[in-house]
Order: C-alpha cells, then sequence, then structure tokens
C-alpha cells in the first residue's frame, strides 16, 4: 500500500538508494481528468498505483550492485 511504499523508499534513501513512484493513473491525471471520463469501478488501478516502486536498475548497471539493491531490500522485509 502507499504507506508502506512510502516506508521502503525511506528505508532504500537511507541506504543511498534513490527509488522514484511515477505512475499515475489517467484517471486521476490532470489531463486525464479535464479530458477524459472514468467508467465503471476503480478495482486495481488507483491501488496497483500506490504499491508501485521504480528501482534504479538499468541496462548497464553492474551485477553487484543489482545484487546489492535486490539483498537489501530482501532484507527490509525479513
Amino acid at each position: 500500500d502507499l504507506k508502506t511504499r512510502t516506508q521502503l523508499i525511506e528505508f532504500l534513501k537511507r541506504q543511498d538508494i534513490q527509488t522514484a513512484f511515477h505512475y499515475v493513473p489517467l484517471h486521476n491525471a490532470k489531463a486525464g481528468l479535464q479530458y477524459g471520463e472514468f467508467v465503471g469501478e476503480d478495482k486495481y488501478t488507483t491501488k496497483e498505483s500506490d504499491r508501485l516502486l521504480r528501482l534504479p536498475i538499468y541496462y548497464g548497471l553492474e551485477h553487484d550492485k543489482i545484487r546489492l539493491i535486490s539483498d537489501i531490500i530482501m532484507n527490509y522485509y525479513r
């Protein structure tokens, strides 16, 4: 949930791992609110967008850095 994601972001920041969240559902975005229309029930989109976290893993990142980030996240949830 949003609280868990926020706590994880803060934890990772203290480990010098920068993360971001960037997905805003279209029906909540400024343009979506202005130009779109949401039809139906929002069972998943908003809830899932509150859980998404963009990790600093990219092409060219050394394998040991990927392992370190993964280990830190796994330790957080233990």
